[in-house]
């Protein structure tokens, strides 16, 4: 894994490489790989979990077999509600597609950009790319977060117990 990069806001053309295409490279890399790691989770959860119920239905097979796949359905189900690989998946494609679009936009002067002078239309795009970049920050730590949080909060009340009083519960 690669250092974050010293960027640059002297210039457009310093800013424009040393941060929004290096963040562009970052995200596509990590979204490559929650997106793989999702299509292939979700890609074994599916073919065993499709596999189980034939197993059982078939002479010879010892009753282990699809038990143990079942296991691993649940698990990589689990996995996947624990990483949240398809959000982060998603989120980082979001980020790569809206850096992209906003350099073009600054590069062509179109959007927000047009009919802005030169240092005006710089400023801009310093703020619209630094906001979404914190904005996808918190973001992923709240993702991660809640995670957390999650696996750390006492279990729930037993049937006719009170209900959960948490603010953000749906109980």
């Amino acid at each position: 894994m690669s250092a974050a990069s010293p960027y640059s806001a002297r210039t457009p053309d310093d800013y424009l490489k040393t941060r929004v295409d290096f963040k562009t490279d970052a995200y596509t890399r990590k979204g490559d790989r929650y997106r793989w790691g999702y299509l292939g989770t979700a890609s074994l959860a599916a073919i065993f979990a499709a596999t189980v119920p034939v197993l059982i239905n078939v002479k010879d097979v010892p009753s282990i077999v699809p038990t143990l796949l079942s296991l691993l359905v649940t698990i990589l189900v689990s996995l996947e509600g624990i990483f949240h690989l398809r959000e982060h998946w998603k989120n980082y494609d979001l980020m790569k597609s809206f850096l992209r679009q906003e350099a073009c936009l600054y590069q062509a002067r179109g959007g927000v950009y047009r009919d802005q002078p030169e240092q005006a239309a710089f400023v801009l795009l310093v703020e619209r790319v630094e906001d979404a970049i914190a904005k996808e920050r918190a973001q992923t730590i709240e993702m991660r977060t809640a995670r957390e949080s999650a696996e750390h909060r006492p279990a729930p009340p037993k049937a006719g117990g009170q209900q959960d009083a948490r603010p953000g519960s749906d109980s």
